[in-house]
């Protein structure tokens, strides 16, 4: 979803020199932590956690207070999402700063202290786009010359992927729902051998739930991923029941995908509002009506309900979408679960439990 469900909203420049050594470099830190097991080209631990953006760089203990938090709760997966930026879908490059993007040394500090609390991570940069219009968001973009554009976000990835090596992360996810992109399979392939010669994790990519098909480069990647946010109801109030009644063609369609392509899929994002609407459009960050928590619960119970019990060679696991640091019970439209009816549920599907608590109005 990152910064909303499908719709996320960099002129990117380079330090050299001194400036890059001291102001972007990597220092030494002072976390002692285990490497991941995909240090060592081990197989990984089914992917059950929550997604992670990081939106506010000069305030990192706050994640790293979310961390413990989660910790706590009993989850080891973290999906860390950074963020850079693009003025317009039109623009030819992508941007950072300090202020809206970590440092690498930053970077590699939070991946370390992820490791230190005993989490496997992925790393998953993202742009946003900021001056998007209508229902312009990254899956639209459409920059006057590719080649340029390309050559930012290699530049963008390359950081990224080394950064996601020296803090011990599991994975490494080369782009989320670029849709526009995906056709140029030369570039993507390009970018993959780039993440590869950094970072000795599994790679992925994150596909738009309408759009995986098209993606070129899942023959080069570790895993198949993908963001899941269809529509499994016409209007509120469906049943448990009715919900994964409404997952069983797209359970079927993506594990035979999966089975074609001979290697695990898992959902990059998945996630519901605490809105009314949330089964009939879960993409939409910014919806309206009245809430009801209750419609959320269901979501996940039907999910957990509908995902367990597959081999993890097919399906891998998913990421929910999202762990917001600090939010609070009740805030209107948030898709983060604290002090929701939802986040039990979630948390026995974490734990790996066979059925979810069952407590249905």
């Amino acid at each position: 979803m990152s910064s909303g469900p499908c719709k996320r909203f960099f002129t990117a420049f380079a330090y050299v020199g001194l400036a890059l050594a001291v102001t972007w470099g990597v220092l030494a830190h002072p976390y002692e932590a285990k490497r991941s097991l995909a240090d060592n080209g081990g197989e990984l631990p089914p992917i059950r956690g929550f997604s992670m953006q990081i939106s506010d760089p000069e305030h990192l203990d706050a994640y790293k207070r979310a961390m413990v938090t989660l910790e706590r709760y009993g989850v080891r997966w973290l999906n860390i999402v950074f963020q850079a930026h693009m003025k317009h879908i039109t623009s030819n490059r992508i941007y950072w700063n300090k202020t809206l993007l970590p440092s690498p040394a930053k970077m590699v500090n939070l991946l370390l202290y992820a490791r230190k609390h005993h989490f496997h991570t992925m790393v998953m940069p993202i742009f946003l786009i900021d001056n998007a219009v209508g229902d312009e968001w990254r899956g639209a973009i459409k920059p006057g010359n590719w080649n340029t554009w390309f050559a930012s976000y290699r530049r963008y990835i390359k950081m990224c992927a080394r950064a996601a090596q020296q803090g011990h992360a599991a994975m490494f996810s080369v782009g989320s729902e670029l849709l526009t992109t995906e056709k140029f399979e030369n570039q993507w392939l390009r970018i993959v051998h780039d993440a590869r010669e950094r970072f000795h994790g599994k790679l992925t990519y994150s596909a738009n739930w309408d759009h995986y098909q098209y993606v070129r480069i899942w023959n080069k990647l570790d895993y198949i991923g993908m963001n899941a946010y269809y529509q499994l109801a016409r209007h509120p109030g469906y049943s448990v029941e009715h919900i994964e009644r409404a997952w069983q063609p797209v359970k079927h369609q993506v594990l035979q995908f999966a089975k074609q392509h001979h290697k695990p899929m898992f959902f990059t994002e998945i996630g519901w509002d605490n809105l009314q609407n949330t089964i009939m459009a879960p993409w939409d960050y910014i919806g309206t009506g009245p809430m009801d928590p209750n419609e959320q619960r269901r979501a996940y119970e039907a999910f957990a309900g509908v995902w367990r019990g597959i081999s993890p060679k097919l399906f891998a696991g998913a990421f929910i979408w999202e762990w917001v640091p600090g939010a609070k019970p009740g805030e209107y439209g948030s898709y983060s679960l604290q002090g929701q009816p939802a986040l039990p549920v979630v948390l026995h599907w974490v734990a790996g439990s066979s059925k979810p608590p069952t407590n249905n109005p």
